[in-house]
């Protein structure tokens, strides 16, 4: 791995911090009874307290499903796949938000292979694209998705093998063996956006899943107590690793919906059991449960109100959150949104205080989690880290960081230093008191104009406080005479109306000059990708 030699450091110190959660290098060869994600589980599974062995993992459509019962079914998962050598092979899996997504992802990885998660949501072109690129040789298919499969699978040949998952959950339960993991052994694909070109296979071992889900668990102060309200894609990193894998490795529940609907959501946490504790959204999510909410009668607002004042935590990722949804989140719910920074290839490296929410400050992402290193670097090479307000590139350091890009060795190269840190592409500040805020990306969100390095998410934050304005994007628009023009693309409330000579005065209250937007288009919906992220080379194509 690139920068593998700079982090062992990191990786120690983690490893003192949590404890057994997480073994040294010197220990990786481990038995499946020890490998850190099934831990819990297993705990709960050997328990001779009933209670214990009953202890419910994920609750969804079809019902509850202990944790007992998901070792059997990952075991199962293990059996159909075959005693070959799956070490580090890629295996992918296309399956609904639900119990089995889990029990075949933890199969997978039982059996020594590497997960591929495909999305319902994936068009064929990508579907085709991931498989292909990842070399899986089998996919793990719900059957009610065999048809999303079946022209993909005919275009690849006979080198596929598809694998009903129906026909594993019905087959009986083996016996519990032992395998040899190596936590170094890749573990799971994440795709990246896609937003600079195809996209890259973000490689995660063991051992940097493992680091993720640690930091989470200590910063974020989960116990088995807690229950996660999931609602996201199962294909990220957001889905996958920061919420699904955190609750499991916590031994906590999860209530999993197929997929994000607003009135459904609302009707869950005020009409269901008072036991969540945990709610994880996109920052479009949350926007749409606080236009659901403004339909409400009074009697239901005050009801929605206390169900959200029950939980722990209301945590916004993925995308910058806006601090007018913060700000009418507080309002309406009384609480204080937590807001991270993470990508494909890091996982999560800022956070929010979990356990303070007067620490929280509208706009910042917070402080490195534990075993994670962050720093500013200057385009000269200079580390202005500790230089308040003073903006860089974004690096990373630590055990969490992503082992490799898949086939991909001089890409993988590039974006580390040459003393091991990750170049995240993201230009960011810090405070005088130690808080991240992100600018944007290098590429897209930093803007140069009139001689001045603009920040897009600073500007679309203004305009986002605009009473006409719903949603935003800015770019730069190739300019002769400023070099890039900021241009905005609007969507407004029904019935209103927008032109940029109405737009200027009022930014010019809440803005310097040279951030005013020069160019403005109102459109009907702004493109995101699956996890709400603005798609910005499509945003520009708006102006052309």
């Amino acid at each position: 791995m690139i920068g593998y030699s700079a982090l062992g450091s990191h990786r120690a110190s983690l490893a003192r911090t949590c404890g057994s959660k997480l073994t040294t290098a010197s220990t990786h060869r481990r038995g499946l009874a020890n490998l850190a994600m099934f831990a819990a589980a297993k705990t709960y599974a050997q328990s001779q307290d009933p209670a214990q062995r009953a202890k419910i993992a994920i609750v969804d459509d079809s019902g509850s499903h202990t944790y007992t019962q998901l070792l059997g079914d990952a075991r199962k998962v293990r059996a159909a796949l075959g005693d070959s050598d799956n070490k580090g092979a890629s295996i992918a899996m296309l399956m609904p938000n639900s119990y089995e997504y889990a029990a075949v992802q933890w199969g997978i990885w039982a059996a020594g292979g590497a997960v591929v998660p495909l999305s319902p949501m994936h068009p064929e072109r990508e579907l085709e694209y991931f498989i292909s690129n990842s070399d899986a040789r089998r996919v793990i298919c719900h059957p009610s998705l065999i048809a999303n499969l079946r022209p993909v699978l005919q275009r690849l040949g006979d080198g596929v093998q598809l694998i009903s998952s129906s026909d594993i959950m019905e087959a009986a339960e083996p016996a519990e063996e032992d395998a040899e993991i190596d936590e170094n052994q890749s573990a799971l694909f994440i795709y990246t956006s896609g937003t600079t070109g195809q996209p890259k296979g973000v490689i995660h071992t063991h051992a940097t899943i493992a680091a993720q889900v640690s930091a989470l668990h200590q910063a974020w102060g989960w116990t088995a107590d807690d229950c996660l309200l999931h609602v996201l894609p199962l294909h990220h990193i957001h889905g996958i690793i920061v919420a699904l894998c955190s609750a499991l490795w916590s031994g906590a529940a999860t209530e999993m919906l197929p997929r994000f609907d607003k009135d459904r959501v609302w009707d869950r946490l005020i009409d269901g059991p008072q036991n969540l504790s945990i709610v994880m959204g996109v920052p479009t999510m949350y926007a749409r449960l606080l236009q659901a909410l403004d339909q409400m009668s009074i009697e239901r607002k005050q009801a929605a109100h206390n169900a959200i004042n029950r939980l722990r935590l209301t945590v916004s990722g993925s995308a910058a959150l806006p601090a007018s949804v913060f700000r009418r989140w507080h309002d309406a719910t009384g609480q204080v949104m937590l807001e991270r920074y993470g990508m494909s290839e890091i996982g999560m490296a800022l956070s929010n205080d979990a356990a303070d929410p007067a620490a929280r400050k509208i706009g910042s992402v917070g402080k490195p989690l534990p075993g994670v290193s962050v720093r500013l670097m200057d385009t000269d090479g200079t580390d202005v880290t500790d230089q308040p307000d003073k903006s860089g590139m974004i690096q990373v350091s630590g055990p969490n960081v992503f082992h490799e890009y898949y086939k991909l060795p001089d890409k993988t190269a590039k974006e580390f230093t040459p003393d091991g840190w990750f170049i995240t592409g993201d230009i960011g500040t810090r405070d005088a008191d130690g808080l991240y805020y992100i600018m944007g990306r290098q590429s897209v969100d930093i803007i140069k104009s009139g001689g001045f390095k603009l920040s897009a998410l600073e500007i679309e934050r203004e305009l986002l406080e605009h009473s006409d304005i719903l949603d935003v994007a800015v770019v730069g628009i190739p300019s002769e005479e400023w070099g890039e023009a900021v241009a905005a693309a609007v969507v407004i409330q029904p019935g209103a109306s927008l032109t940029i000579d109405e737009l200027k005065p009022w930014c010019y209250q809440r803005m310097a000059r040279y951030k005013t937007p020069k160019l403005l288009r109102v459109v009907e919906a702004l493109p995101r990708n699956l996890m709400g992220k603005l798609d910005k080379k499509a945003v520009k194509t708006l102006f052309e």
